[in-house]
């Protein structure tokens, strides 16, 4: 199978050299598939490419938009535009955007077409898995990075050059978030994805993105531009935009070595604390000065620089900062880091308010649109239930997301059902094993007749080749694609093994923890296990991926790689995890504390785990008593538009009861100071509770008790919570609000 696939690549490229003069639609397909990742490859026949550049053509004839060469080639041809699996969108609604703004200049087709994706979909969070365009319009919603596939893909339908750019991280607060830009008369305009302004380079995101540390986006092909390139792959060059939206820096980090000499090929990975970990955001190689630099915003990152076993970490707070290399893999060290973000500065905006408001009500007018328009996936559901009405179509069901849910297809369903042999077993019949795409693979997985995870594991050695240079990004593929392309990198050879398992009969999935399969141990194993135990003395629980993470080192041949363990196991306290046997190997524990002005406090711990034995680390969660800390998370969408950006107090009230009467008490004689203070003060009766159980379980208290008074922001980040009875609220609320 490896060689059937290694000769139709081959074949499909001779064929284009030798069968006469090449068109245009042929040097677009040849550009297609000479930087076209292995997922694509395996899941799309060359038919489906064809008919794609065909449209294309035909669109970039219809509009004249004039576009350069190079923008039209790297940001209107390719339908990829992140990690989404691909589709038939342009094909199915390229007539339909061009039919709307025919005859606009281009900057006002493209407000024109983000009101058309406002129409299709709004925001709403999911897990981490990418809808494509065709489904997020199914479903009617969608995350940031899914608006935003779905913007592009609309853009570039409609023959305008855009592209996805994102914050890998947030500087002050947790997570991220991705947005459009879009190259009108010679430069890019950055738009909220699917959240329509009535001019370009507006959003809502103009203050936070004014602290972010760096920008950037993901280019299909090799694109040469004016932009600093943060990597080139086989497949994309991922480009840095920060100089587009702040005023940035150019950060050089110089590594040395013990006696102050600068080394040559080192690793250095710039990084963002964010969710617990020094999360990297570039890697270069240092020159023979011992130097590599990234643009950057006016805040800080965190420098790792390692090379030949040894390694230093360093804060880079300026234009030059120095990382020695003075700990070698195996030392057992902590380390301090103070870490603060750029300050904040909004962009400007250049609607007037008349703009503003008309545009406001035409939003509303669009969401009415998008509520009456049938949504979902009611009808593949219903269908599979009323003709499957038993235990075992419903418990296959909800071992599916709901996400999943929303835009499964009925080919997956009955295909999942028909493998249940007597009780239904999510380890067993559940369809999904981690992000891939959802196709059948049961009832052909199942025909290879393997009863055994030796049996598999020879099999797939045998037939699947592994191949990971052509799958940078990580794009999932279904256990299908991989069985008929005969080819998958490790990460979707793992999915392959977990579902090859359960198809056989066997009860698989991936190690919920780590990551990675079971097949890993029958090829290693010698690799040896550890027990890793905390010991923490504080106040609360500190949760994972949220206040730590745990980073195993790999000092392989000069370089270093991280792997974070455990990111499936956001928010668990850390008692809840530890102990923990892991593999052996060199580990750090990153703990940080998130201050209200969006600094941290971070800290690092760093230790061997070894085979057969116990390692016993300290969570260190610094403190700082003059700064407040992030206490907390919640969704603070829903209270947006009364209460705008920025912090706000919320109070869930009880009726009559004496710590309600306190409480109303408290805030009354805190008027004044919440007049001059000046941001919204919101009092909720609450009457079906559900913002008592988001408060409450975003500061994770066991309690449902009345009154609950918390102060956050609207990124959700809670700086202070109060619940029931408490006579020094005014002063506590008082304090806080100094402080903000």
């Amino acid at each position: 199978m490896k060689r059937i696939l290694t000769l139709l690549v081959l074949g499909f490229m001779l064929l284009s050299c030798s069968s006469g003069p090449m068109t245009d639609a042929d040097r677009y397909i040849d550009f297609l598939y000479a930087y076209m990742p292995d997922p694509d490859l395996a899941a799309h026949p060359y038919a489906f490419w064809e008919a794609n550049v065909d449209k294309t053509l035909a669109v970039r004839d219809r509009m004249g938009w004039n576009i350069p060469e190079r923008e039209f080639r790297h940001f209107v041809l390719p339908l990829r535009v992140n990690n989404e699996p691909l589709d038939d969108f342009r094909l199915r609604y390229a007539d339909e955007l061009c039919d709307r703004v025919e005859g606009l200049p281009i900057g006002e087709a493209a407000l024109e077409i983000n009101h058309w994706c406002h129409e299709m979909a709004t925001y709403q969070p999911s897990d981490g898995r990418t809808s494509s365009p065709l489904q997020t319009i199914q479903r009617g919603v969608g995350r940031c990075g899914e608006e935003s596939v779905l913007a592009v893909a609309a853009l570039r339908a409609a023959g305008i050059p855009a592209r996805q750019v994102y914050t890998p991280r947030w500087a002050h607060t947790d997570d991220n978030h991705a947005w459009v830009e879009v190259y009108v008369d010679g430069k890019w305009h950055f738009m909220g994805a699917c959240e329509p302004e009535p001019k370009l380079d507006m959003a809502w995101f103009t203050a936070p993105v004014s602290r972010a540390m760096i920008l950037h986006t993901k280019v299909f092909g090799d694109y040469h531009g004016d932009e600093d390139v943060i990597r080139r792959t086989p497949c994309y060059t991922e480009i840095n935009v920060i100089r587009g939206y702040v005023p940035a820096r150019r950060s050089v980090v110089t590594v040395v070595d013990g006696t102050g000499k600068p080394v040559k090929g080192a690793n250095v990975q710039f990084m963002i604390y964010n969710y617990g970990e020094y999360y990297p955001v570039a890697q270069y190689t240092t020159d023979r000065r011992g130097q590599a630099a990234l643009d950057m915003g006016c805040g800080d990152m965190v420098a790792w620089a390692a090379k030949d076993g040894r390694f230093g970490l360093a804060v880079i707070d300026s234009e030059a900062a120095t990382v020695v290399l003075d700990h070698a893999f195996g030392d057992r060290f902590g380390l301090d880091l103070d870490i603060v973000p750029p300050a904040e500065d909004p962009l400007p905006s250049g609607a007037t308010d008349k703009e503003v408001s008309r545009n406001a009500e035409r939003v509303k007018a669009e969401d009415a649109l998008r509520e009456a328009r049938p949504k979902g996936n009611a009808a593949v559901i219903d269908s599979f239930l009323a003709a499957h009405d038993d235990a075992n179509a419903r418990a296959l069901l909800a071992s599916l997301s709901e996400k999943d849910r929303g835009d499964v297809t009925i080919d997956v369903l009955e295909d999942a059902y028909a493998h249940i042999d007597g009780v239904f077993n999510p380890l067993r019949d559940c369809p999904r094993v981690d992000m891939e795409p959802l196709k059948p693979y049961f009832s052909e997985l199942s025909a290879l007749g393997l009863k055994s995870r030796p049996e598999i594991v020879t099999w797939i050695s045998s037939h699947i080749w592994l191949r990971n240079e052509r799958n940078p990004q990580g794009l999932r593929m279904s256990p299908a694609d991989v069985l008929h392309s005969g080819l998958a990198d490790r990460k979707n050879r793992d999915i392959f093994y977990v579902a090859l398992c359960r198809a056989s009969g066997l009860e698989e999935q991936l190690d919920p923890l780590l990551g990675y399969a079971r097949m890993d141990h029958e090829e290693q194993p010698e690799v040896g296990r550890g027990t890793l135990a905390v010991s923490y003395e504080g106040p609360g629980a500190p949760e994972y991926y949220y206040h730590f993470t745990l980073t195993r080192l790999f000092p392989d041949t000069g370089t270093t790689s991280f792997c974070t363990v455990g990111e499936d196991s956001d928010h668990n306290p850390w008692h809840c995890i530890f102990p923990l046997e892991i593999e052996e190997g060199y580990y750090m524990l990153t703990s940080g504390t998130r201050l209200a002005d969006g600094s941290v406090l971070s800290h690092a711990e760093f230790f061997t785990v070894e085979a057969d034995s116990s390692t016993e680390v300290p969570l260190v969660m610094r403190a700082a008593d003059d700064q407040l800390s992030v206490l907390g998370t919640m969704d603070a969408d829903r209270f947006l538009p009364v209460t705008g950006r920025g912090y706000f107090l919320l109070a869930v009230l009880g009726d009559r009861d004496e710590p309600t009467i306190h409480c109303k008490r408290q805030l009354e004689t805190l008027a004044p100071v919440l007049e001059a203070w000046g941001r919204p003060v919101l009092l909720e009766t609450d009457e079906d509770g559900s913002i008592l159980e988001m408060l409450c379980e975003g500061c994770k208290s066991d309690s449902r008790q009345r009154p609950v008074v918390t102060v956050f922001d609207s990124f959700g980040r809670i700086v202070y919570f109060s619940q029931g009875y408490n006579t020094s609220l005014a002063e506590e609320l008082k304090r806080v609000i100094t402080q903000l």
